[in-house]
C-alpha cells in the first residue's frame, strides 16, 4: 500500500501557472491581502524578491475577482513582457516623461480594447481600432473607461472594417461591459528591467499613467508587481513616486505563514487523495492542526543549530522564506526519503539535497541581481572554502583577497573597490547575514538588511560585534562545512 508521500504532490513552482481552483484553496492569505481585492483600492504596487509569491497574488487576485456572481468587473492579466512598446504600433518613440505618460495610456487602453476584441466575432487586427489617440482619452474624463471604450468600438469597428459589421451578439457583447469596471493585473512589470535611464523612465511613468487613469476616469483598478530592488532603484531615479509609496506594499512571509502554507498544501493533498488523517489531539488550536497535517509527510522536529526545531522552521530558513524554493526544497527532500523507502521527509533527507538545492539557489541569486552588478557571479563564487562564521574583521580581508585584488565591480553603475561597500551590497542582497549571540532560547538572532539598513555601512559602525555567515540556503554549494550529523557521516569528518 503506497504511503502518503508517494502520492501527494507540493504543487506547481510557478504561481501564475497554477490553475484558480488549486490557487484558491492553498492560497494564504495575509491580512493585508485583502486590500487588494478592494474596489476602492484602485491602484497598489506588491514588491518582493523572486519566488516570494508576486505571481501567486495576481493569480489569486483574477480567481477572486472573476467569481464574484455581483458586478464581475472584466479582469485582464498581462505580465510586463506583454506591454512592452515594440507589441503596439505606436507613432514616434517618446522622449519626455509627459509623452511616456501618454504612451502608458495608450497602451493600458490597448490591452483593454484588444480583451474585448477577442470576443467579437468581427476580427480586430487593425491598430487603428485598438489605439486610442491622446486626445481620445482626454475625451474620456469623468467617464466609465470600460463604457468609454466599448462606445469607441461598437462606432468604430463598422467604419474601418467597412466590408463588415457588428452582428448583433456583439451589440450585445458590447453593452455588458457598458458600465463594468476594469481590473489590469500586470506580473513582474520590471521582466525587462536592464537599468539604463531609459529604462527607470519608462517604468517610473507607469505609476504616473496609472494615477492619472484612476483619478481622471472611473472604474478601473490597476493591481502590478515588481522586484523590491527595482522599485528602490527607480523610486530614486524619479523623486515624484514619493507620492506612490502609500500605494506599496512589500510582501514578506513569517514563520506562521509558512507553516499555514505547508499545512494547506498538504490538506489539500489529502482532500484530492480521499486519504483520511488521524484526527488532531482534542481541543487542539489552529496551530495544532497546522502542525497534525505537516507532521503527515515530515518528521516533526529537525536537528538545527543547538536545539531541535519544527520542521517548517527550518524548512522557513532553508528556503529563505520563499514558497518557491520551498516547494523545490520539499521535493526533492520528497524523492531522496522516497527513494530511501522512508514514510516522511527528515532532515538526513534535506541534508543529502542541500547541495544541488544550493547550486539553484545561487544561480537564482544571480539571476535576480545581475542588472545591479555584473560581476555578482564572479563575487559570490568567491566565498568557496571560506569559514562558516567571519567577523567583520575576517569579513573585509576575505573580500580584499577573494574580489577586490582581482576585479573592481561595478555596483548600480559605480565602479566600487571598497571591500566594506562590496560587504554591503552583499548584505543587500540576502547573501550574507548577521548573527549577534542572545541569551535567549537559541542562543543567538540573525538579523537581516530590512532589520538593519546600517549595518556595514561605515568603519565606525562596529554592528553591535555581529558575526557574519553565508545564509544556509547557499552554504553547502559553496562547500562550507556544515555541523551536523549527517554531513559528518557522508563526508566522514571528524567531530
Amino acid at each position: 500500500m503506497k504511503n502518503l508521500l508517494s502520492q501527494i504532490d507540493f504543487g506547481n513552482e510557478a504561481g501564475d501557472d497554477v490553475s484558480p481552483q488549486e490557487i484558491l484553496n492553498f492560497f494564504v492569505e495575509q491580512q493585508h491581502f485583502s486590500d487588494y481585492l478592494d474596489p476602492d483600492q484602485k491602484i497598489l504596487l506588491a514588491t518582493a524578491k523572486k519566488g516570494i509569491g508576486k505571481s501567486a497574488l495576481m493569480r489569486w487576485i483574477e480567481a477572486r475577482k472573476s467569481a464574484e456572481e455581483q458586478n464581475t468587473p472584466l479582469v485582464i492579466s498581462v505580465t510586463g513582457s506583454d506591454l512592452v512598446r515594440s507589441n503596439f504600433n505606436l507613432p514616434s518613440e517618446p522622449k519626455l516623461p509627459n509623452e511616456y505618460i501618454r504612451d502608458w495610456m495608450q497602451r493600458i487602453c490597448a490591452i483593454i480594447n484588444r480583451r474585448i476584441g477577442a470576443q467579437l466575432s468581427v476580427a480586430i487586427t487593425d491598430d487603428q481600432i485598438t489605439l486610442v489617440e491622446s486626445a481620445e482619452i482626454d475625451g474620456f474624463k469623468s467617464r466609465n473607461l470600460l463604457s468609454a471604450l466599448t462606445e469607441r468600438l461598437a462606432k468604430l469597428v463598422p467604419q474601418v472594417e467597412k466590408s463588415k459589421k457588428l452582428a448583433p451578439n456583439d451589440i450585445e457583447l458590447l453593452k455588458r461591459y457598458s458600465g463594468r469596471s476594469v481590473w489590469v493585473c500586470v506580473d513582474d512589470l520590471d521582466a525587462t528591467y536592464q537599468r539604463t535611464d531609459k529604462e527607470n523612465l519608462e517604468l517610473s511613468t507607469f505609476f504616473s499613467a496609472c494615477r492619472y487613469l484612476a483619478s481622471q476616469t472611473d472604474g478601473i483598478v490597476v493591481r502590478a508587481t515588481m522586484r523590491t530592488d527595482v522599485w528602490t532603484m527607480i523610486r530614486r531615479f524619479d523623486e515624484s513616486l514619493d507620492k506612490f509609496d502609500q500605494y506599496v506594499t512589500d510582501i514578506t512571509w513569517s514563520q506562521a505563514d509558512f507553516r499555514r502554507l505547508l499545512a494547506r498544501r498538504v490538506g489539500f493533498e489529502m482532500s484530492r487523495l480521499g486519504t483520511a488523517d488521524s484526527p488532531p489531539p482534542d481541543h487542539a488550536t489552529k496551530v495544532d492542526i497546522d502542525e497534525h497535517l505537516i507532521e503527515s509527510v515530515f518528521e516533526k522536529r529537525m536537528e538545527w543549530g543547538r536545539s531541535q526545531k519544527r520542521t517548517y522552521r527550518v524548512v522557513y530558513t532553508l528556503s529563505y522564506h520563499r514558497p518557491r524554493w520551498a516547494i523545490q526544497l520539499c521535493k526533492l527532500a520528497q524523492k531522496e526519503a522516497l527513494d530511501s523507502a522512508d514514510s516522511k521527509i527528515s532532515k538526513s533527507h534535506i541534508d543529502s539535497v542541500w547541495g544541488p538545492y544550493g547550486t539553484k539557489r545561487i544561480a537564482d541569486l544571480v539571476a535576480e541581481h545581475k542588472h545591479q552588478c555584473s560581476s555578482i557571479e564572479e563575487i559570490v563564487v568567491g566565498f568557496r572554502g571560506a569559514e562558516r562564521r567571519l567577523t567583520k574583521d575576517q569579513l573585509l580581508e576575505w573580500i580584499k583577497n577573494k574580489v577586490t585584488l582581482h576585479m573592481t565591480p561595478v555596483i548600480e553603475g559605480t565602479a566600487r573597490n571598497s571591500p566594506l561597500e562590496i560587504a554591503h551590497f552583499l548584505f543587500r542582497l540576502g547573501f550574507i547575514v548577521a548573527r549577534i549571540e542572545s541569551p535567549e532560547e537559541d542562543g543567538y538572532e540573525h538579523y537581516y538588511f530590512s532589520d538593519m539598513p546600517d549595518f556595514l555601512s561605515t568603519r565606525t559602525n562596529a554592528d553591535f560585534n555581529a558575526i557574519w555567515e553565508i545564509h544556509p540556503c547557499y552554504r553547502e554549494a559553496l562547500d562550507i562545512k556544515k555541523l551536523n550529523r549527517n554531513q559528518r557521516r557522508l563526508r566522514d569528518l571528524e567531530r
